[in-house]
């Protein structure tokens, strides 16, 4: 009875083991602003993490879950809602920005590495441009000119220029840290739709820096 006993204490114990990294562990990850659509049919946010497309479902009766899942980095967040005003609906825009690229870099290896993880990639004028697929919305077209030593991401759809400018911000911080490059804001472009030709149409584009022009320079001086 005494060996059954002391069996039954290590038992126990054993199980008290595994279960605390269990308990303890952190489940949430952080937290994800989200805004109520035009529609009013859910609720829409950003990964912090990966900045991946969030939707929560609202109910019949008005409320929400106060927990959502990415599907791309596997976290889950508490959702918390953005009191901040909602963009009106209406046609799609466009915002772009373009950086200078400051430091060592072979384009051939960012070409690689955004064909395996982000899109189809296709070339252009002095460089090649990526296509995120369907697996990455919301996420900006990426396009690099290699004779320039420019990169300029793209985003389209209805977004306001706060929407988008944190979506670019964020993608540009991890491309940045990636490819370990400093990136250096050149020129802000804004695009409207225009049904008469059922396209977008430049409306604003404004400069942001002047290292290109410092770079120039200290080239001629050389």
């Amino acid at each position: 009875m005494k060996k059954q006993s002391l069996e039954g204490s290590h038992l126990l114990e054993t199980l008290e083991t595994m279960m605390k990294p269990l308990g303890s562990r952190q489940l949430i990850a952080g937290t994800v602003r989200v805004n109520l659509k035009p529609d009013r049919s859910e609720l829409v946010g950003h990964c912090p993490t990966c900045s991946s497309r969030l939707s929560v479902e609202i109910r019949t009766d008005g409320t929400f879950g106060n927990l959502v899942a990415c599907m791309r980095c596997k976290e889950i967040y508490r959702v918390e809602l953005d009191e901040a005003p909602v963009p009106s609906g209406g046609p799609p825009r466009g915002f772009g920005v373009s950086y200078a690229v400051d430091g060592e870099w072979e384009a051939s290896s960012i070409m690689e590495y955004l064909f395996d993880n982000v899109g189809p990639v296709n070339p252009v004028a002095d460089g090649f441009v990526c296509q995120p697929d369907e697996y990455h919305t919301d996420f900006p077209t990426i396009t690099v000119n290699e004779q320039g030593r420019t990169v300029r991401f793209g985003l389209f759809g209805n977004y306001s220029e706060r929407e988008a400018g944190a979506i670019i911000n964020q993608v540009v911080s991890e491309f940045g840290s990636k490819f370990h490059i400093d990136l250096h804001p050149l020129v802000f472009e804004r695009w409207e739709y225009r049904d008469e030709t059922k396209g977008f149409a430049l409306v604003e584009r404004r400069p942001l820096g002047t290292l290109l022009r410092d770079r120039i320079k200290r080239q001629a001086r050389a």
